[in-house]
């Protein structure tokens, strides 16, 4: 996951949230935006992945005792005045990290209501602080919590509320630091932490300038590392249904063992779906089982094959505080609808507080949005990309001969459809009431009944004809 400034003009709102959603948001930036995605995938998506539609990031950490961004923080020029710079007060965190309320399952009692289908929880970020006693590397609970395994009471909540296990792992680690490299930012070459200076664009380059051969001797280093930690990761908690790496900050030239690291994930885990970031970033993705191309921001189209977008919800992707300001239920539900319609997930991310709970407006979104999916569910989960834009002007999922139309809050009351065919009915998928609808040539206009109010989403269930003219 990259660093990123979320525009929040216009999405606390239901109707203005919604409204917003097919822009992209002003202000974000990110390496990750402009590294070059590709459809060509290594591994085809497990049927389940392409149904689920929703699933839930959880960011977490050390981080959250300052409030600040998880990894990011530990620069000094990331997400404005930053507190915890430089490194060493925010290494000086994981001493305190010891959550004493720590119980996951209301975590996910709540996200299985809300329509939730699978999980990504964050085992380590790029600040190299590991979840779980890990034997490998300095910084883990091994080292800083006497042993506490904060990973299993997850997973075993997990799975106790019917959803997908999934892990977060990010294999670059900003705090690596073997014998003899000469900066404490690995491997960038800055001494003073810094990521976004204006010497990039002066040509000093970035990463150290240490030639390419002995740099991949310390890369060789890192790799058995991140080869160790994934092997306990996926050995110690039972069947993993997916696994969500997040690439190396390291300079093109680099060999980061691509088809190793991904035939030892697959021999440990044979059914696990896999994203496409076993990459070194600036090589671009052409690994894994689904994109992660379109995170915090909106595709113009839509995307090859199985793909999946991820979002910060509460100012970032970690905990930032009680008076974060959270995208409400109805933006999550907006986002989940125009992904599902062109057949892709959404997985927006919610960060604990520094003692384990979780804030009381994750709680509200949850609910909220346990509300909609009441009716809603059959339209977004098990239901395949719509023929939006080509055959009708509004998100469209269809499931067979049903075609479930989507009448996002605070956008239009009428939808058309061409090409389609004489609808054999329509009605509302929250009260089964008909739906009318005027039909013209190859064109069908249906239209919201007075007293269908989309505070969120409205949907119409239209079954369209056998044999479509």
């Amino acid at each position: 996951m990259s660093i990123h400034t979320i525009s929040r003009r216009g999405l606390l709102g239901g109707a203005a949230a919604a409204s917003a959603i097919g822009r992209v948001h002003a202000g974000q930036e990110t390496d990750a935006f402009t590294t070059p995605g590709s459809g060509k995938r290594s591994g085809t998506a497990q049927p389940w992945f392409g149904k689920a539609g929703l699933g839930l990031m959880i960011c977490w950490g050390p981080c959250s005792l300052a409030g600040v961004e998880i990894g990011w923080g530990m620069f000094r020029d990331v997400g404005g005045a930053n507190g915890v710079w430089p490194v060493e007060k925010y290494n000086a965190l994981f001493d305190r990290f010891n959550p004493s309320n720590y119980d996951p399952d209301p975590w996910l009692a709540a996200a299985a209501k809300a329509g939730f289908k699978y999980t990504v929880f964050l085992t380590r970020h790029h600040d190299g602080y590991a979840l779980w006693p890990s034997q490998y590397g300095v910084y883990s609970t091994r080292t800083k919590m006497g042993g506490r395994d904060l990973i299993k009471p997850f997973v075993e909540a997990t799975r106790r509320h019917g959803l997908k296990v999934g892990f977060y792992y990010s294999p670059g680690d900003w705090n690596f630091a073997p014998a003899g490299w000469p900066h404490h930012g690995f491997p960038l070459r800055d001494p003073e932490f810094k990521y976004r200076r204006p010497e990039r664009t002066m040509g000093i380059p970035r990463y150290s300038d240490m030639p390419i051969p002995e740099m991949q001797r310390y890369f060789d280093q890192l790799y058995a590392h991140v080869k160790g930690q994934i092997g306990e990761l996926l050995t110690r908690y039972g069947k993993i249904d997916l696994l969500w790496l997040d690439g190396y900050d390291w300079p093109i030239g680099i060999d980061h063992h691509p088809a190793d690291l991904e035939t030892h994930i697959r021999k440990l885990q044979p059914g696990i779906v896999l994203n496409d970031r076993n990459m070194i970033w600036d090589k671009g993705r052409h690994s894994g089982d689904f994109s992660t191309e379109w995170e915090n921001r909106n595709p113009p189209r839509r995307p090859e094959g199985a793909w999946e977008q991820c979002e910060a919800v509460c100012g970032g992707w970690s905990w930032k505080g009680e008076n974060a300001a959270c995208k409400s239920a109805a933006y999550l539900i907006s986002r989940l609808v125009r992904n599902r319609a062109w057949g892709g997930n959404y997985l927006p991310s919610f960060g604990p507080r520094p003692d384990g709970t979780m804030s009381a407006a994750y709680y509200a979104i949850c609910e909220q949005m346990a509300a909609w999916m009441k009716a809603g569910a059959p339209s977004v989960f098990n239901a395949g990309a719509g023929p939006y834009p080509e055959h009708v002007d509004v998100p469209a999922t269809i499931r067979g001969r049903v075609l479930y139309l989507h009448f996002l809050a605070g956008e239009s009351r009428k939808a058309m459809l061409t090409g389609l065919g004489k609808p054999v009915s329509a009605r509302l998928l929250r009260t089964l009431a008909p739906v009318p609808f005027k039909v013209d040539g190859n064109r069908v206009a249906v239209e919201l009944p007075a007293g269908a109010d989309p505070a969120i989403d409205e949907v119409v269930e239209v079954t369209l004809p056998a044999e479509r003219r």
